[in-house]
């Protein structure tokens, strides 16, 4: 190939793989972008800062950072919401938490937590609705903002409240009673003595009664004590099933097995987080309650509990009591460890540390001296010193002829020189440690506050030595920990005082060179303490103090000339050592939580007999509802109808807040304020109006309070001034019927009918999860007037058959009137054979005012080939 065409098919291949190779990712556009969504991420405006994230990856999809970005704050801003939906929610704002949910789920539709909180808020304003139509009006906020579960807990607690001591009647008559019973049977006794107090008696189909009549003598008795006496003379057993009813059965275990259910209930405990724990609590509910079918899931710390209701009820009451929080306790403890060193030498002496004058032969030159070595010998006569050859000491030899030449020249010695030494040291060291420690009661918490320092335990060999080769020596080494180490064990105990169980130890390295046996080893000194002692809150506990005091003196000089009075310190010489260290430990403990224990905790209740178990309750308290300030008997809501917009209405008596209900009026009203039996056009719906939506001539009463009270009504046409107009519109699935085949799509309508000022649109879907699948759900074209994308979230479960879809309009903008329109489409496919039902089980449509302009429960049906 020539030059020339090798350079042509570069080209053209560069051309072709040109727009396959990754560029550079980032834009100046988009990095702009970038850079003020982490202004927004800094400063928690999370909104905004996903905007700009999302605008940034909108001008570099494949920029990774920009995707980081997006996704962190993606998450971050659906959570916010989720907390303000939340927050609202506590509130009672149950309407503006739902929205709020709704956009955590639009932003971030892999949210869990954001699909959980709007179907628990969807159920709270089911709820809510349900109690409105029944009372007339909303509850307060406080009650609005429980969730269902809080709901169960009150009612639970409620019901547990009203355990009784014990079984009591309530006779017309509680005065003492004299009663004389001869020759009657036992049957007629019970009658007798209830009819005399007011109570009725009620007897097991199969009671039966002795065959000899029993003669009853009472003087002086309550009405409890007759019944007594004639159940024990008679061996029955009667129990109190109201205030003025008994019912009474031969008193045996299968008879009082046969009236006791048997329940199941699964106790989840909240205070318990050890599973000996858990152990101890199941065997007191099997020992205490006399129960014997208790099962622990150690993973959520739960009990699962089957038996009659009595004995459950009685477990339950037994945990409430149980499982209390555990009281905590903060120690401060003050480590404080201060020594002093202080040392003083002085000295003005001539020999003060004693005398010793050496005195060494060292002969003159003229004298014949033999030197003699180690290794060899050599005399000289001319020089005073003699070394040997090979540079050892050498020993100066006289021979005996010059012993007469020896004079004092030939010795020297040294003079003792005068000392003047004055030296004072003092150091002083403190060392304060103040550490804090959090303890639950009953458990132990340990601190070590140091160093953990390698000891040597041993060593082995491995191998075999040889004359080549050494084994290897390994050596095993253990960690000691050095400091403040602390181990204690708290309990809270009455009258805020804390009983404690400490282990403390204060150590320290003194030497970290001891040598034993070769191997260094550090010396360390330590304090224990290990005691147990009981303080009241606040108070200062001195647990341990250590005072360690040494003085050590020291004297030197000549012996005899140091004795000398004034003259003796001048050949002598003393110094002075003064050591002191002080060791103070001291406990400060903090009550933080105490002991939680009611009054239901500590009362005494009726549990039966040691054959049988039963409880009684107290009657509930009755329900108090006020209408125009008064408290009436009977109260009775029905729907509002909407009023006519020619006729206005009369003042309202009493307002029914933010409720689509109010009081109906009584057939006996006076004819100055009741409507007639018939409804006037001015409360009439609208001709207009589509017959589904309009309410009843005979709207359902709902009774909360005994009929036997009297009555207290406000007529309809007072209130409906004050409320909100009625549902006007109407929801509808198209189609209503269909046949389709298996496997097949199906295409259901959610429609609206004369809906005015639309703004949003909740509703729940349930069908046979063995029939249909919701495959997706998808906006209409009737809230998306104007141009405008509605916001649609959904939360479909088809493992149980159920879908949560809201629809609602952007925020800013007006609802949508229209005569009809789709609001949702719902994509099915069929996955089993037979007949289906589709059903919206709850929709709420809503204008932008908050009002419902639309509600209902419109099905279809579908037949599966």
């Amino acid at each position: 190939m020539s030059p020339f065409n090798s350079l042509v098919a570069i080209f053209v291949s560069a051309m072709m793989l040109g727009p396959m190779l990754p560029l550079d990712a980032k834009t100046r556009k988009g990095d702009r972008f970038y850079a003020e969504g982490k202004i927004h991420e800094v400063k928690q405006e999370w909104d905004a800062a996903l905007e700009d994230y999302q605008k940034a990856l909108e001008e570099d999809p494949a920029e990774m950072v920009y995707q980081m970005g997006c996704d962190r704050a993606r998450f971050a801003a659906s959570q916010m919401h989720v907390d303000l939906g939340r927050k609202m929610r506590s509130e009672g704002r149950l309407n503006e938490a739902l929205l709020e949910l709704q956009r955590a789920y639009v932003i971030n539709p892999g949210s869990i937590i954001a699909g959980q909180e709007m179907m628990t808020t969807n159920e709270m304003i089911l709820r809510e609705r349900q109690r409105v139509q029944q009372t007339g009006k909303e509850s307060p906020p406080e009650v609005r903002a429980l969730t269902p579960y809080q709901e169960a807990q009150r009612k639970e607690t409620e019901r547990i409240s009203r355990l009784l001591p014990v079984p009591q009647l309530k006779p017309l008559d509680p005065n003492p009673i004299d009663l004389h019973i001869s020759g009657q049977k036992t049957k007629k006794v019970f009658e007798t003595i209830g009819k005399t107090a007011g109570i009725n008696v009620l007897f097991d189909p199969e009671y039966v009664e002795p065959a000899n009549p029993i003669p009853v003598e009472l003087q002086k008795a309550t009405v409890e004590e007759a019944f007594d006496y004639v159940a024990v003379i008679t061996k029955s057993y009667w129990k109190a099933l109201s205030p003025n009813t008994i019912f009474v059965i031969n008193d045996s275990q299968n008879k009082r097995r046969d009236y006791e259910e048997m329940v199941t209930k699964v106790f989840y405990l909240q205070n318990i987080t050890q599973a000996p724990e858990l152990q101890e609590v199941q065997q007191i509910l099997r020992t205490g309650c006399d129960i014997t079918r208790v099962f622990q899931y150690s993973a959520a710390f739960a009990l699962v509990v089957r038996g009659e209701a009595d004995r459950v009820e009685l477990c339950e009451k037994l945990l409430r009591d149980i499982d209390r929080p555990k009281s905590e306790v903060l120690i401060d403890i003050l480590v404080m460890d201060a020594s002093t060193t202080f040392s003083k030498n002085f000295t003005a002496a001539i020999a003060s540390t004693g005398l010793n004058i050496p005195l060494n032969f060292s002969p003159r030159g003229g004298l014949q001296v033999t030197s003699s070595g180690s290794s060899s010998s050599s005399s000289s006569s001319s020089s005073s010193s003699s070394s040997s050859s090979s540079g050892t000491s050498a020993t100066d030899y006289v021979p005996l002829s010059n012993l007469s030449h020896i004079s004092s020249a030939d010795f020297s010695t040294t003079v003792p020189g005068a000392l003047l030494s004055a030296a004072l040291s003092d150091s002083r060291s403190k060392v304060l440690q103040a550490p804090q420690i959090r303890a639950v009661d009953n458990q132990k918490s340990t601190m070590n506050i140091g160093e953990r320092v390698p000891i040597a335990t041993g060593s082995y060999q491995t191998g075999v030595a040889t004359t080549s080769v050494t084994g290897l020596v390994n050596t095993q080494f253990n960690y000691q920990d050095v400091g403040v180490n602390l181990e204690l064990t708290t309990r809270v105990v009455a009258n805020d005082e804390v009983y404690i169980h400490i282990k403390m130890e204060v150590s320290e390295i003194d030497n970290p060179n001891n040598t034993v046996d070769g191997v260094t080893e550090p010396i360390i000194g330590q304090r224990k303490i290990d005691e147990e002692l009981r303080v009241k809150e606040g108070d200062v506990a001195l647990i341990g103090g250590v005072i360690k005091t040494q003085d050590d003196w020291s004297v030197t000089g000549i012996p005899g000339l140091m004795n000398i009075p004034l003259l003796g310190k001048l050949f002598s010489g003393k110094a002075m050592d003064h050591s002191r260290d002080d060791l103070m430990i001291v406990m400060i403990p903090h009550i933080i939580r105490r002991p939680e224990y009611t009054e239901d905790n500590l009362r005494t209740i009726a549990v039966g007999t040691a054959n049988a178990i039963s409880l009684r309750h107290a009657p509930p308290k009755p329900l108090d509802i006020r209408v125009d300030g008064q408290i009436p008997g009977t109260v009775e809501y029905a729907p509002i109808t909407p009023a006519a917009s020619a006729a206005p209405a009369p003042a309202p008596q009493t307002a029914v807040p933010t409720a689509n209900w109010a009081p109906a009026p009584p057939a006996t009203a006076p004819p100055m304020t009741a409507p007639p039996a018939t409804a006037p056009p001015a409360t009439a719906p609208p001709a207009t109006a589509p017959p589904a939506t309009a309410p009843p001539a005979t709207a359902p009463r709902v009774t909360e309070l005994p009929a036997a009270a009297p009555v207290a009504t406000v007529p309809a046409s007072t209130a409906g001034d004050s409320a909100k107009p009625a549902p006007s519109a109407r929801i509808l699935l198209n189609p209503s019927q269909m046949q389709t085949s298996l496997s097949s799509p199906v295409a259901v309508a959610v429609v609206i009918e004369g809906g005015q000022d639309v703004a949003t649109a909740p509703m729940v879907i349930r069908y046979d999860p063995k029939m249909l699948r919701l495959n997706d759900a998808t906006a209409g074209d009737f809230l998306a007037a104007g141009g405008q994308t509605p916001v649609l979230t959904k939360n479909i479960q088809n493992d149980t058959g159920t879908a949560t879809v809201a629809i609602h309009r952007p925020p800013g903008q007006p609802g949508v009137s229209g005569a009809s329109g789709v609001l949702v489409n719902l994509n099915f496919q069929a996955v089993g054979r037979g007949s289906a039902t589709v059903t919206i089980s709850h929709i709420a449509v809503r204008n932008s005012q908050g009002q419902i302009v639309a509600e209902g429960n419109p099905e279809m049906t579908l037949k599966i080939q």
